[in-house]
């Protein structure tokens, strides 16, 4: 082993990356990026805000008359300089001036600032002052204006429902990430730019407001109230929020939960859980919510809301089926996503909104870490979810899929300037990826370490901006001395580069040691892939004699080089299994001996006590590791024929993700493939059953309603047989809620038009937003061609709310292939329609290259390129995706060509030979019958 760390040493040595400049010049560095269209969409760092003083008056009432869904706004915005200049540059968007002017601390006369240049790409705002800016003193600038608020649920936008008496109401909210805060008041609306905000809403006396912090009053006029609002902590614009309304608030002295009036039953769970979580947190990291600058906090549920849920600094803001739990038609899963969701916002307090990424190209330094709470700040408080596993399926074999392409991106993006770029950093690489690789770092410094850690990285940069050198700084302090020569190795490996490792196990003969290597793991053209793309990579392993599945520390680094490394075994072995609990972020590839040792390790007693976590792992790396043609489908699924004896939720959920694919490329051509699934599956569906039963865990609950989910999708006529027998009955007796994802799309895929009406007529009459969005998803699972255009023109119509519009229609492909060809028809032809409805041109270039993603066909990828070529033009910038969809119809199709057919033959094969030991059985029960009567 010290061979090992030794060349691990020198190509460390060898492979040391730039860490990333001082803040100070990294500002003066990112703050003047070009973009590829040749705009410079930074502002300089030199002027910078440190408070605003605004002051709204939305406009919601229909006695408002004109102004009605506008808005009046002042704002005073105190800045200083750090050198004497005569130009001005801040954002703004959409908004109408009636003041423009600024003064001195020093010299109050005021001077107008004129119209200025604004840049409608870029959305900057340029002023060329007649007195200039004089460095170190303070300035402040004073805009009156008016805006809209739209209905596109960005900036300050109106949003509507309809009461329990039959009345539409309205309300005004935000959302201001990443760059909509200039929507609602001129600003320096990016990340780095923070200041303390001093908000004061006017709004009719029968409307409420909320916003970031406390009240501090309410002073009454004749027609109106004014809430004058408690500065906010120093953050940054987009985490400036707030609401008017008429909603009705569950809340104790610190905590609130705010929905609309006939919803307050149901925001129960989210105050409970929302405080335990909040005082996990705080007392995980170091810092208590409430010491930093704001003493309270809310959660508000939004009818429409374009993100899941966001971050604003003591106001998050979720869609209302993320934060209301109703217990007569919640699923335990959505009661999952419930806490989880909660338990990502409200990480944003410290990683987000106290210590801010400096720039979007970092979105992970908050995103990350928001996802890693996601699953382990819930854990700490709903332990029963096993969300600490769930991770692993969910979100770092999720992501491999994405990373395993030669379009992804590296986490740290430096090449992020458009919109367009700033919504592509919030994807799963920042997301999934970044919770990730903190979770592979945990598992190489120690869970205490990595606490204390995250203590010491708050509490140094709260109340600044961040960038990824600084947490390697801080991780470095904890990383253990032994190994910590390689520690700036794996983390640039991970942040800086795309994509991850394939390693690549080969025991030797008389099992004593093994070679080890990497390569970048792609799932097509792997012969493409960089030579020079390498890693640094924290291996751990355990093997049939050790039989260790909890050590998930490291027991070497594997340096970034092509070389073979050979590591000794301390005993002659059976099998051994690299990434223990999937610790670390790759794949592993063993040689075919060894392969076959793990599969009669799966096959023996108990697994021979190989760990849930890396049964999951085995089943995705090897469907993923036949699916790029590194090994062959008969291996592979030789391998999984151990899934006939797995009940555990982990492992089938690697092998639903990964068999997902494959469903899709058979297109109609599943008859092999159902029986292939019906017979992985027998024991699964035997064992947990159709019913729920009093001693489920909660896996138990998530397994049964994926494997109910298969079985009766693939034909299990028991299965499709309760499902209607419980539909029927749906107007009479409840079907139990974990498993009415189920009954409700078998229901309507074996059913009839008045199947649909009547799941149709539930969704309407729904008062939860979870069993609405349920049923949304289960109601794209008809396959009659009269129901498919009828629940289209549903979702192009009013009656279901643009939030929901895309997942609604992505269920009426996704859940059966039959239905693409003529989804795709009612697309194509009612385009125009269909932008209107859900928003944007490029939201429907969206669902095309969904579509295309799912086609099988040659003629539909023709039908494509000729819809493409008479189109695309009114698509406008989203032309990329249509083009991009293309060339994805193209690559699946090749696909399909060179690896479909050996899938194919495995099913052919596994059924004869299936036959045969049939045949082979009733012969020898015949005989014996004879032998029986003979003897007799």
């Amino acid at each position: 082993m010290s061979k090992l760390y030794l060349i691990a040493a020198v190509v460390a040595l060898l492979n040391v990356y730039t860490l990333a400049a001082p803040f100070e010049e990294l500002n003066e560095i990112t703050g003047k990026a070009v973009a590829s269209d040749g705009e410079d969409y930074r502002l300089p760092f030199t002027i910078r805000p440190w408070n605003y003083t605004l002051k709204l008056t939305p406009y919601l009432q229909e006695s408002d008359g004109s102004k009605r869904f506008t808005f009046d706004g002042e704002v005073t915005i105190q800045i200083n300089s750090t050198e004497n200049t005569n130009t001005l540059i801040l954002h703004s968007k959409n908004l109408n001036y009636t003041t423009r002017e600024y003064w001195s601390e020093t010299n109050l006369t005021k001077i107008n600032l004129g119209e200025g240049t604004w840049n409608n790409v870029t959305d900057k705002l340029q002023y060329t002052l007649a007195t200039p800016i004089q460095a170190g003193i303070t300035y402040i600038l004073h805009f009156v204006y008016n805006g809209t608020m739209d209905d596109d649920m960005h900036g300050f936008y109106r949003s509507s429902y309809v009461d329990a008496n039959n009345n539409t109401k309205w309300i005004g909210s935000t959302q201001f990430q990443t760059h909509h805060a200039r929507r609602a008041f001129p600003s320096f609306d990016e990340p780095k730019f923070k200041a303390t905000f001093d908000v004061t809403i006017r709004r009719p006396k029968t409307f409420n407001s909320f916003g970031n912090t406390r009240i501090l009053r309410t002073d009454n006029f004749t027609d109106y109230e004014e809430d004058v609002y408690a500065p906010t902590p120093r953050m940054s614009t987009y985490l400036l929020a707030y609401i008017v309304s008429e909603f009705k608030q569950r809340k104790n002295d610190k905590f609130g939960v705010i929905a609309r009036e006939e919803y307050y039953d149901q925001t129960e769970y989210s105050f409970t859980v929302g405080q335990e979580i909040l005082d996990k947190l705080s007392d995980y990291l170091g810092i208590d919510y409430y010491s930093m600058g704001n003493d309270k906090m809310d959660m508000a549920a939004i009818p429409d809301f374009s993100a899941g849920a966001m971050e604003n600094w003591g106001l998050l803001t979720y869609r209302e089926r993320a934060l209301l739990y109703d217990s007569n038609s919640t699923t335990l899963s959505a009661q999952q996503s419930i806490a989880a969701v909660v338990a990502h916002e409200q990480t944003h307090m410290w990683f987000g909104d106290l210590v801010t990424c400096d720039w979007w190209s970092y979105t992970w330094l908050n995103e990350g870490f928001a996802r890693y709470f996601q699953y382990f700040g819930t854990h700490m408080v709903e332990t029963h979810m096993s969300l600490d596993q769930q991770f692993l399926v969910d979100q770092l074999q999720v992501v491999m899929s994405m990373d395993s392409t030669n379009s992804t991106n590296p986490m740290s993006d430096e090449n992020t300037n458009t919109p367009s770029d700033l919504n592509r950093m919030f994807n799963s690489i920042s997301y999934n990826k970044g919770a990730s690789i903190i979770r592979m770092v945990k598992y190489a410094i120690g869970e205490e370490n990595f606490r204390k850690s995250l203590q010491t990285y708050l509490a140094k940069y709260k109340y600044n901006n961040t960038v990824p050198a600084y947490l390697l700084e801080v991780w470095q302090d904890y990383w253990p001395a032994e190994t910590k020569q390689y520690s700036e190795a794996v983390f640039n490996s991970f942040t800086t580069q795309v994509g991850y490792p394939l390693i690549t196990v080969k025991l030797s003969s008389d099992k004593s040691s093994f070679l080890i290597n990497q390569t970048r793991f792609l799932l097509r053209d792997q012969s493409t892939s960089d030579p020079n793309l390498l890693y640094t990579v924290p291996i751990s392993y355990t093997t049939n004699i050790e039989s260790n599945f909890e050590d998930t520390t490291p027991k070497f680094y594997l340096p970034a080089s092509k070389l073979n490394v050979n590591v000794d075994l301390a005993n002659s072995v059976d099998w051994l299994i690299v990434n223990v609990q999937e610790s670390g972020y790759y794949r592993v590839n063993y040689d075919e001996t060894t392969w076959h040792a793990i599969h009669h390790a799966l096959t023996s007693a108990n697994y021979s006590n190989i760990h849930q976590l890396n049964r999951a792992q085995i089943v995705d790396d090897l469907l993923n590791l036949a699916r790029a043609h590194i090994i062959e489908y008969e291996l592979a699924l030789n391998v999984l024929e151990y899934l006939e004896s797995e009940t555990n939720y982990l492992p089938w959920t690697a092998a639903f993700n990964a068999f997902s694919y494959i469903g899709i490329r058979l297109g109609s051509d599943t008859e092999s493939f159902a029986s292939y699934i019906l017979e992985l599956t027998a024991k699964a569906y035997e064992e947990l059953g159709f019913e729920p039963r009093s001693n489920d865990t909660s896996l138990d609950i998530y397994n049964r309603a994926k494997i109910l989910s298969w079985s009766c999708k693939y034909g299990r006529e028991d299965c499709i047989q309760k499902s209607k027998e419980h539909f029927a009955k749906i107007n009479t007796a409840a079907v139990p809620v974990n498993i009415r994802s189920a009954v409700y799309c078998n229901a309507l895929r074996y059913g009839n038009e008045s199947d649909y009406d009547t799941l149709f007529k539930k969704f309407l009459t729904s008062t939860s937003a979870t069993e609405q969005t349920l049923i949304l998803s289960t109601l794209g699972c008809v396959t009659d061609s009269k129901l498919i255009e009828k629940y289209f023109w549903a979702i192009v119509g009013d009656q279901i709310r643009r939030q929901d519009k895309s997942s609604a229609l992505s269920s009426l492909y996704t859940e059966n292939n039959e239905n693409v060809e003529p989804v795709y028809k009612l697309v194509t032809e009612n385009y125009d329609a269909l932008a209107e409805s859900l928003g944007s041109y490029s939201t429907v270039a969206t669902v095309i290259s969904n579509l295309a993603a799912r086609f099988t066909t040659e003629s539909q990828l023709q039908n494509l390129k000729e819809f493409n070529e008479r189109n695309k033009s009114n698509f406008g910038s989203s032309q990329s995706t249509l083009v991009a969809a293309e060339t994805t119809a193209e690559e699946n199709l090749a696909w399909a060509t060179t690896r479909l057919t050996s899938f194919k033959n495995y099913l052919v094969k596994r059924k004869s030979n299936g036959a045969t030991a049939n045949t082979f059985a009733v012969l020898t029960l015949v005989v014996c019958a004879a032998i029986g009567r003979f003897l007799q």
